[in-house]
């Protein structure tokens, strides 16, 4: 009894290992499908604006897959909606962990921090989101807002300035751009931009009257 024990006990792991193996595979494949699946109905919450439903699905999408960026980016969003600050950073973080080139994370990391407390450290979050997204005018001008809030206005006009070339028919940078110049006392320049706001569409009558003859 004592070798048939012992033959037993060398064979089935052999026998077993690939089962396991197999078992594994098919349940990782059916929690990623189910973790999809409740991920695609957190999106449709999100939509609705519920965004605890939302919280609800993407908690159970996250305990299926843990190592998926775009969950933690997608819950961090819901947070956000509920005002959990905090909570929304700590899942940017991880999504960040997870994927270091999610640049979205960083940029929506760094709003929320510069909101919570308007710094320079949070204003590296948005620096490495555009290094890593690239040309993005939106991103130009809200770094632009960020650094203009800081007190640095010559580096805020730069970012104006990158993301009018980007796209030249935003009619608030030019205000923004033109704001800050009047800050400088560049007031024939400040002028042009504000009529330039004006022209697109965006209403720049108070700046106009400020900094135009």
């Amino acid at each position: 009894m004592k070798s048939l024990l012992i033959l037993i006990l060398f064979i089935t792991p052999q026998f077993t290992h690939a089962q396991y193996n197999q078992e594994i595979k098919r349940n990782v494949e059916t929690d990623s499908i189910k973790a999809l699946s409740y991920y695609d109905k957190a999106i449709d919450k999100i939509i609705s604006d519920d965004n605890q439903g939302a919280l609800q699905y993407l908690n159970k999408a996250i305990d299926l897959s843990p190592k998926n960026a775009e969950y933690y980016y997608t819950r961090a969003q819901a947070k956000e909606g509920l005002e959990d600050w905090e909570g929304a950073i700590q899942d940017y973080t991880v999504a960040i962990t997870l994927n270091p080139n999610h640049y979205r994370s960083y940029y929506n990391r760094g709003f929320i921090k510069f909101n919570l407390e308007p710094n320079e450290e949070a204003l590296k979050d948005i620096d490495k989101a555009i290094i890593l997204k690239g040309n993005d005018e939106g991103y130009y001008n809200d770094r632009g807002v960020m650094k203009q809030r800081l007190g640095d206005i010559n580096g805020a006009i730069e970012d104006y300035t990158k993301s009018i070339e980007l796209d030249p028919n935003d009619g608030l940078t030019y205000h923004n751009r033109g704001y800050c110049k009047q800050l400088l006392k560049d007031f024939d320049s400040a002028c042009n931009d504000a009529k330039k706001s004006k022209q697109l569409g965006y209403d720049a009558e108070e700046l106009i009257n400020d900094v135009c003859d």
